[in-house]
């Protein structure tokens, strides 16, 4: 009787248990497939930006920037006012000069306006290097483990915390590179916009540009007339005629007689002509 009674909760038990492996295991096959997803997702954001990672780590390495790049980027900050440029409702709007922004020829026409998205690097670089550095610290402190898992939630976290923001640009480009795609590069640091143009001169005209309200995005710089001052005739100045040494002389003794003895200047007759 007891065999009886036992088989067929035996049986009952490993159909449980066969249901339950067989639930286990879909369950991670889509966990499974679900982080193999992500992790390429994650894998090819950073790879396919490893080339903007690099720029935004030599901002905080500026010797390591080569020269030619630095001299045709312009930088504006939202924290600073410019004349064609302002930052308003996490959108950049900007007005560059009336050159190509390729070549750096004057520009002729109405501008083009285009709209880009640029993706701020901050949050994903630096979540990576605060994983690394959490997980190596735990590594040497606590568990192995810690290392490889610090360094996957950074990449994970970093990810999760990209944004972009929006950026307006009024510019202008000759015939030969209306269809070039090439100018202007465009990614932000901190507070910063940066945009990179293929001419110096550009550049320079810009920074020239600087000093204004904020808000003339897209507005025409006013033009200060020269108003010249009203002509009016020199103002000659009165001279004082200077005494003569013999004057000067004679009024100091008088002044001297006097503080000594008031009467004697009283009496004393005056000195022939």
């Amino acid at each position: 009787m007891t065999s009886e009674r036992t088989e067929p909760e035996t049986n009952k038990f490993a159909a449980l248990a066969g249901t339950l492996w067989s639930v286990a295991v879909k369950v991670a096959a889509v966990v499974l497939s679900w982080i193999w997803r992500k992790s390429r997702i994650v894998c090819a954001y950073y790879w396919e930006r490893r080339q903007n990672f690099w720029q935004h780590f030599t901002e905080y390495a500026r010797d390591l920037r080569p020269e030619r790049f630095v001299t045709r980027e312009i930088r504006v900050s939202s924290e600073e006012q410019y004349l064609n440029a302002e930052y308003d409702d996490e959108t950049w709007k900007v007005r560059l000069p009336k050159m190509c922004v390729v070549c750096g020829t004057p520009g002729e026409g109405a501008p083009l306006t285009e709209n880009y998205q640029v993706e701020n690097l901050t949050a994903p670089f630096w979540s990576v290097v605060v994983g690394t550095l959490s997980g190596f610290v735990l590594w040497m402190l606590v568990w192995n483990w810690f290392f490889p898992i610090g360094i996957i939630l950074g990449f994970a976290i970093g990810y999760g915390r990209h944004a972009t923001v929006n950026v307006k640009i009024k510019q202008w480009k000759c015939d030969k590179h209306r269809d070039s795609t090439r100018y202007p590069r465009l990614r932000t640091f901190a507070d910063f916009l940066i945009i990179s143009v293929g001419s110096k001169e550009l550049r320079q005209e810009f920074r020239h540009q600087r000093k204004g309200d904020r808000g003339d995005y897209g507005s025409h710089v006013p033009e200060q007339t020269y108003v010249p001052a009203v002509a009016t005739e020199p103002v000659t100045p009165e001279i004082e005629p200077i005494p003569l040494a013999e004057e000067a002389h004679d009024s100091i003794e008088i002044d001297e007689r006097e503080r000594l003895d008031p009467s004697a200047i009283e009496d004393q007759e005056p000195p022939p002509l």
